[in-house]
C-alpha cells in the first residue's frame, strides 16, 4: 500500500491536461505522511538471506530520491517515481521518502522563540529528509545495501534539497554521492533569507485569522491559534505570498542551524567535502511554469 501524501494543494488550473494532473498526489493528504519507501532487488534478498551475519553479506549500492514540487507540492508516490524497473535491473536499492511541502515544511518564526525551539523553526521538510537519510545510513546494512554508496538525486525542489544536504553540517557525510536534476541550492528559487522568510510568516498568521501582533510578546499563544486553523485554510492562504514565475512562498531559509549561512558564502569558503556530483538540466527549463504565470504580465486594458 502506497504511504499517504504531506499535505498540499492539488493543481487544476487545466482540468484534463496530462501534464499538470501526473503531478497531483495519487494518494490521501494527510498532515500524517512521514513515511519511507524502499525497493530492494528480488534477487538480492535471496542472496542476502544467507548464514553469514548482515555485515559480512553482499552489499549493493542505496539511491534514495526526493521528489520536486518548488518545496510546495510533490509525493514520492506518483507513478513516474516507481522504481521497480530500476530495482529489477540493477543491483542497487532504491528508497523515497515523503517530506512536508509548503508552510507545513517551512514555516519560520524562529525570531519570536528561543534558539533550538521547536516552533516553526523552518526547513521542517528538510528535517525529514534527513531523517530518512540518516536511518537509511544506520540501517542499510540490514537489507543489503552498502552504508558507504548512499547516493541523493532528485529533481527541480529535490535537486535543490540534494545539495543542501552535500553542504549543510546536520547530513554532510551522510552521502558518498550526489545528482542534481534541474536544481540546485543556488537557484534563486530554492532558499531564502531568514528575513523574507519571516515576513512571508507573518503575513500568513495574519490570513489565517490569528494576532500578527502577539508574536512579539506572547508567541505560542499565536502558534496555538495557527494550529487550530485547518490544514486546509492554511494549504490555500500561504499562497497569498506567491510572488511570481518561480517566486514560492516557503522554501528552505538560511537559519543558522541546517543552513548556518548563505550557501554561496558556504561554498567560496570551501565549506563542504570533496563529494562526487552529476549536474542535468534542459533544453527548456522552467517553460512549464510559463503556463500559470504568463497570462499575469498582461495588463488588461493595456496596449496590444
Amino acid at each position: 500500500k502506497l504511504p499517504n501524501s504531506c499535505y498540499q494543494e492539488r493543481y487544476e488550473y487545466f482540468p484534463g491536461f496530462v501534464g499538470e494532473e501526473m503531478w497531483n498526489p495519487n494518494t490521501n493528504i494527510s498532515e500524517d505522511c512521514l513515511y519511507l519507501n524502499i525497493w530492494v532487488p528480488q534477487r538480492l534478498r535471496i542472496r542476502h538471506h544467507g548464514d553469514k551475519p548482515p555485515q559480512e553479506r553482499p552489499k549493493v549500492p542505496v539511491l534514495v530520491w526526493i521528489y520536486g514540487g518548488g518545496y510546495m507540492s510533490g509525493t514520492s508516490t506518483l507513478e513516474i517515481y516507481d522504481a521497480d524497473i530500476i530495482a529489477a535491473t540493477s543491483d542497487v536499492i532504491v528508497a523515497s521518502m515523503q517530506y512536508r511541502v509548503g508552510s507545513f515544511g517551512f514555516l519560520y518564526l524562529s525570531k519570536y522563540f528561543p534558539r533550538g525551539s521547536e516552533e516553526a523553526p523552518g526547513n521542517m521538510g528538510l528535517w525529514d529528509q534527513a531523517l530518512a537519510i540518516r536511518w537509511l545510513k544506520e540501517n542499510a546494512v540490514a537489507f543489503g545495501g552498502d552504508p558507504d554508496l548512499i547516493t541523493l538525486f532528485g529533481e527541480s525542489a529535490g535537486g535543490g534539497s540534494v545539495s543542501i544536504h552535500l553542504l549543510s553540517p546536520v547530513t554532510k557525510g551522510l552521502a558518498r554521492r550526489g545528482i542534481l536534476q534541474s536544481g540546485t541550492m543556488n537557484a534563486p528559487w530554492s532558499y531564502m533569507s531568514g528575513e523574507r522568510a519571516q515576513q512571508i510568516g507573518r503575513v500568513l498568521v495574519e490570513d489565517c485569522g490569528c494576532n500578527v501582533s502577539l508574536l512579539e510578546t506572547r508567541p505560542h499563544q499565536v502558534m496555538d491559534c495557527m494550529r487550530a486553523v485547518d490544514a486546509k485554510t492554511i494549504s490555500l492562504q500561504q499562497w497569498n505570498s506567491y510572488s511570481g514565475i518561480l517566486g514560492f512562498p516557503s522554501t528552505p531559509t538560511v537559519d543558522g542551524i541546517f543552513l548556518p549561512k548563505h550557501p554561496m558564502d558556504m561554498l567560496a569558503e570551501g565549506d563542504y567535502e570533496d563529494m562526487e556530483i552529476l549536474l542535468g538540466s534542459n533544453r527548456d527549463e522552467g517553460t512549464y511554469f510559463l503556463l500559470y504565470d504568463f497570462i499575469d504580465f498582461f495588463e488588461k486594458d493595456g496596449p496590444s
